[in-house]
């Protein structure tokens, strides 16, 4: 009987290349999984850089000046915006029957309706800083939420609802 020398692979050896094989599985999934995700997520996770940028802050201006015979009501409302990457918010100011005014803020004026509270040129908040705004009409709360620079509406970062303006607020 013819007796052959056959040998086994080394255990070394085998670990190594069963680590050589997971980081080649590894780097083929990794180059094909996230190219996907980045993919589908698109330009959503602008939103994630604009996350509580922007806020309705404390302010005696979040009031309404109710309706009277002789003057129009106003609402009014203050914008303070914490993240230098935030350029323009959207506010919509909803009524007690749902319905809404919507304004686009941002360093030009919006379509009339909305002015700034004070006297002087339009001005969008500086990062840390907080300007005030009132629209005609009368409206019950106001939510706002930060545009991205494509122009996509992320979820809603703030809302308030307003009470009657004490004596001493004039819009």
């Amino acid at each position: 009987m013819l007796m052959m020398n056959i040998r086994g692979v080394s255990p070394v050896v085998a670990t190594v290349l069963l680590l050589v094989l997971t980081i080649i599985i590894g780097a083929v999934v990794f180059s094909v999984v996230i190219p996907f995700v980045n993919d589908k997520l698109g330009d959503s996770k602008d939103c994630l850089d604009v996350f509580e940028g922007v806020e309705f802050p404390e302010s005696k201006f979040n009031c309404v000046i109710p309706t009277t015979p002789t003057v129009p009501g106003r609402t009014g409302f203050s914008v303070k915006v914490n993240k230098d990457i935030i350029k323009s918010v959207r506010v919509a100011l909803i009524d007690s029957n749902g319905g809404s005014q919507v304004y686009d803020l941002s360093a030009t004026p919006p379509t009339p309706g909305l002015t700034m509270v004070g006297s002087g040129a339009w001005a969008f908040p500086s990062t840390g800083g907080q300007k005030s705004y009132f629209s005609s009409g009368v409206y019950e709360k106001a939510e706002i939420s930060a545009l991205t620079a494509s122009g996509d509406v992320c979820s809603v970062a703030d809302v308030v609802e307003f009470e009657i303006c004490d004596g001493s607020v004039n819009f």
